[in-house]
């Protein structure tokens, strides 16, 4: 079966959260996560009501540009596509943010269990992550941000990052989930901020 077979986004997060906080995790995000028998992909679609960028965070977006890991706009009610592509050692995800009829940003990265709980973008640059549960929703926290040079993480300094990471998947319903995204730097104060409606297709 795929899930045996596929590291999957949903073993991830039982691996990470342990029995007694998977326990508290609602029925239907789990649900969510997990993939047909048939198809290792999953895909969300949705809108991003609020995008937000400060003017700190627009100078960090373009300085990262070649990375393609945060967009420089600001922007209400943005179509959004989020895929999730199981393979064996690693996932896959992308996000496209339609911007505009000619301007789509899309966001790559990978997400994996070991050595740690991490994602990682382009050119080596990830962050470690710490899952939660809080009243039944999930919660992503930034444990660091590293660099990988070959087998090798080298530890990014916070001061000089682009602030904590959190991401809430707020459930709505069986259908529906909300999605709050928060980047906050100890001296900037918030640089980036988002929050949209999805569901699964």
């Amino acid at each position: 079966m795929i899930q045996t077979k596929l590291h999957t986004f949903v073993q991830c997060i039982q691996t990470e959260l342990g029995s007694n906080e998977w326990k508290k995790l609602h029925p239907d995000i789990i649900q969510r996560f997990i993939p047909s028998t048939h198809f290792q992909q999953l895909r969300y679609i949705g809108v991003v009501n609020w995008v937000y960028c400060s003017p700190i965070g627009k100078l960090i977006a373009l300085f990262l540009k070649p990375l393609q890991i945060l967009s420089e706009q600001n922007a209400r009610n943005v179509q959004f596509e989020f895929i999730i592509n199981h393979q064996v050692r690693k996932i896959k995800k992308q996000r496209r943010y339609f911007l505009g009829s000619d301007e789509i940003f899309t966001f790559r990265s990978s997400f994996a269990h070991l050595p740690i709980l991490h994602e990682e973008f382009k050119a080596g640059i990830g962050m470690k992550l710490k899952l939660s549960v809080d009243n039944g929703d999930l919660v992503f926290n930034d444990q660091g941000y590293f660099w990988r040079i070959g087998k090798w993480r080298i530890s990014i300094p916070r001061w000089c990052s682009i602030g904590k990471f959190e991401l809430l998947h707020q459930n709505i319903n069986h259908h529906y989930f909300q999605v709050i995204i928060l980047i906050s730097h100890p001296v900037f104060g918030v640089l980036f901020y988002q929050r949209g409606i999805f569901f699964k297709t």
